[in-house]
């Protein structure tokens, strides 16, 4: 039997939202079916009202869904990310289990931004390819993914496209290129037109919105990775060490 804290500030309903939408992403899949309202009820000691309101919200973020005299089935999971390893998204897929294609894929030569210039620290007249793609899961668009990558180290990739679902896999096996470490930045903001229609989200949906510099031996800049994802679909999982004794000034 689990309870709630009464006395928090939080509304109770908040609360079991909270507990359930965790219960959701750690142990539940796409189609499970959700207790009952009177087993939610008993199990956190609360009224069929908060009960009632919690599981509103939870439809109301398309968490889950309710069918007239079948229950309340789990329509959508997050998908994790970690941090820690340079991981192509096919990769991370495989690894958790997720049924995962690319339903666009766009390869053309593109003149470089100054960030992208400076970031992968372009000689004056180096060109860039640029992938554009979006990345489906479980037959919904997650993910917009656009690669720049430096021309020179991928001869032929605009001739032939890519060779597999992986790009990493791609750049490893045809272009013997292999990532040492990347820089990544993480930022959450609210998605413009363009990409809300090609995620099919309302406008100022929350996105999660990567940067990654991916650099090859000799810590050469290899590539930038701008991918946007919808922040209701995917999340980050950092793995932290213990603190270490430093002086502080």
């Amino acid at each position: 039997m689990k309870k709630l804290n009464k006395s928090a500030s939080t509304p109770l309903y908040v609360q079991l939202k909270n507990e359930l939408q965790e219960k959701i992403e750690q142990d539940m899949s796409v189609g499970d079916l959700l207790l009952t309202e009177t087993e939610i009820e008993k199990m956190y000691q609360v009224s069929r009202m908060t009960v009632r309101k919690a599981i509103e919200e939870l439809v109301n973020e398309g968490i889950v869904n309710k069918q007239q005299g079948k229950g309340t089935f789990v329509s959508q999971t997050k998908t994790t990310q970690g941090l820690g390893r340079i991981f192509s998204w096919s990769e991370e897929m495989k690894i958790q289990h997720k049924d995962s294609k690319t339903i666009s894929t766009e390869i053309s030569i593109v003149p470089p931004s100054k960030k992208i210039r400076a970031a992968l620290q372009l000689d004056k007249n180096e060109q860039v390819v640029c992938i554009r793609r979006v990345r489906e899961i479980d037959g919904e668009p997650v993910a917009i993914m656009i690669n720049y990558l430096r021309a020179k180290y991928v001869p032929g990739l605009i001739e032939t496209g890519l060779r597999s679902d992986s790009l990493y896999y791609d750049l490893e096996k045809i272009y013997n290129i292999s990532l040492v470490h990347a820089d990544e930045m993480i930022t959450a903001r609210l998605s413009n037109p363009i990409e809300s229609a090609l995620l099919v989200i309302p406008e100022d949906s929350a996105v999660l919105h990567v940067r990654r510099t991916s650099y090859m031996k000799g810590n050469i800049p290899i590539e930038v990775v701008d991918m946007v994802a919808r922040g209701d679909r995917y999340q980050y999982l950092a793995e932290l060490e213990g603190r270490t004794k430093k002086h502080i000034i």
